[in-house]
């Protein structure tokens, strides 16, 4: 099913997808009219559906919430829109920050919540129906963790969830976007056990090891496979239409998402597998073993001091750049905000160390930083991730932690799926050349020596390049209302000059495309008045 389709007309009502859901419209119109909304939102695929008639609106989002949508209310009209340069456009908002998303946007690389960017405009919940109608407006959401019923799991069901998700959607020669890594290999285990064969996509260059690994995987099976590159001239070619699309909300380095799958040449007509939501199975940010499981007694304190060291550890601006900020936006990031954002993050991780870290990237880190990667992805394909399905989700949940920890789950999958992939290096591996079928006890260690990972990341030699270091020195006084001139053309100069201010580049990027698209808006806007 297409990313977008419009113009389904049932008693008066249309309805649109944003996604892919295993109804068609018809469908999923015939059962919103005999069983109702709330009837919606939890059906197989990832999607948000708008249905609209007889002067009422209803916005429904499946549970993992990765297709985003925006709404504002204003003098009891309703706004909404998956592009906030959409909402501001017909609502003819002026642009007002929301500080702490900002502040989030810039220690964190994501949102939180339903915040924007737009004090006056919030995304729509994961597993919400929201209605509107005669200028009132209901939202109803739940959480689905909450909704998960708890019981023992074993790997294999979840194995068994995963690979039933793969049969449904893969079709005739899906592509995959395969790495070095756990999430995409598991995924090429599933296609494999089941006689398909997908056709592979890397991005990178020769040296990287995420190419080398997956040529001599789709050489050892006979798969077709395409290695794609990404230069300067693609990213400087397509930043207006990224920022408006991820509504500023994606730092700049993290663009190559958009322009992969573009460059393949994918296409509508083949599902384009990816491994979004798999680290939901692998501790994603506490992989640290049995001092993992010791810091899980400890919760509140060990959630504190893990939050604190996190948003330290990789600051956007130093104690003297602060100073160049605008007093909101330093507010934000300063020691107190810092620390008061840090108990907040605590709170959103329910008070729990690892299931709760587990929980923070299900329900704010995929919803806000992935689901602007998906946004990417379905411009240009019909993206496909296996990890969404509500079935391993549960399984996945209720398993215990020493299969999340050092990936013993993806392991556990490659060798019960096709254990031919365990004789192919994994990233960041413990042994030369193979992947192990589980983490050996301290593998998360300094002790244990791990093969070297070449990567593909060109942006701090992009961002050093006259093209953007001219393109930013002429563009910063768009942000002059978070960061003054002098502070903004120092950065750029040290990043020139050889210090590494990549993070902060990006943020910047990423701020002035966005002012930049918000400019232009305000611009026409006023033109049409007169």
């Amino acid at each position: 099913m297409n990313e977008l389709t419009t113009g389904n007309n049932h008693a008066g009502y249309n309805l649109k997808i944003i996604g892919y859901c295993e109804l068609d419209e018809p469908a999923l119109l015939k059962k919103f009219m005999s069983e109702g909304p709330g009837t919606l939102k939890d059906l197989r695929g990832e999607y948000t559906l708008v249905i609209e008639g007889g002067h009422e609106c209803f916005v429904i989002t499946s549970p993992v919430g990765a297709m985003h949508y925006f709404y504002a209310l204003q003098n009891g009209k309703f706004h909404h829109s998956d592009k906030i340069a959409d909402i501001l456009r017909d609502g003819k908002l002026d642009w007002k920050w929301d500080w702490q998303a900002l502040g989030d946007l810039c220690q964190l690389e994501n949102l939180t919540g339903d915040a924007t960017l737009h004090q006056e405009i919030r995304k729509v919940p994961p597993g919400s129906v929201l209605h509107f109608k005669d200028g009132k407006m209901q939202l109803e959401s739940n959480a689905y963790i909450d909704s998960i019923k708890r019981q023992r799991s074993d790997p294999q069901v979840a194995l068994a969830a995963f690979n039933e998700e793969v049969a449904l959607w893969a079709g005739d020669t899906p592509y995959l976007s395969l790495s070095g890594g756990f999430d995409s290999r598991v995924i090429l285990s599933s296609l494999l056990k089941q006689g398909i064969k997908p056709h592979l996509i890397t991005m990178g260059t020769d040296e990287c090891t995420d190419v080398r690994v997956a040529r001599k995987v789709a050489a050892a099976f006979g798969l077709k496979h395409d290695i794609i590159s990404v230069d300067l001239q693609d990213f400087v070619a397509h930043s207006a239409e990224i920022s408006i699309l991820t509504n500023g909300t994606k730092p700049a380095c993290h663009w190559h998402t958009y322009l992969y799958p573009l460059k393949a040449k994918i296409g509508k007509n083949h599902a384009f597998f990816v491994g979004t939501l798999g680290e939901f199975a692998r501790s994603y940010y506490f992989d640290r073993g049995c001092l993992a499981q010791a810091a899980d007694k400890f919760d509140g304190h060990s959630l504190l001091l893990f939050w604190k060291l996190k948003l330290n550890r990789h600051r956007t601006f130093s104690d003297n750049e602060l100073r160049g900020l605008s007093s909101e936006f330093s507010g934000q990031i300063d020691p107190a905000g810092t620390k008061s954002r840090s108990e907040r993050l605590a709170g959103l991780c329910h008070q729990r160390f690892l299931p709760g870290l587990t929980r923070y990237y299900f329900e704010q880190r995929v919803p806000n930083f992935y689901a602007n990667g998906i946004k990417m992805y379905q411009v240009s394909s019909n993206w496909r991730s296996p990890y969404h399905s509500r079935k391993w989700i549960d399984a996945i949940w209720n398993l215990d932690n020493v299969w999340k920890l050092g990936s013993n789950w993806h392991r556990y999958a490659v060798l019960k799926n096709f254990p031919q992939l365990l004789d192919f290096p994994e990233q960041n591996g413990l042994v030369q050349g193979k992947m192990l079928a589980k983490a050996p006890f301290l593998y998360w260690t300094p002790l244990m020596r791990r093969t070297r990972y070449v990567n593909y990341d060109l942006i701090p030699a992009w961002y050093r390049q006259a093209e953007i270091q001219e393109f930013m020195r002429e563009s910063v006084s768009l942000v002059r209302d978070i960061i003054d001139e002098k502070t903004a053309i120092g950065i750029i100069e040290a990043h020139r000059s050889g210090t590494n201010r990549t993070r902060t580049l990006a943020f910047l990027l990423a701020m002035i495309h966005w002012k930049r698209a918000i400019g232009e808006i305000m611009v026409a806007g006023r033109g049409k008045e007169k």
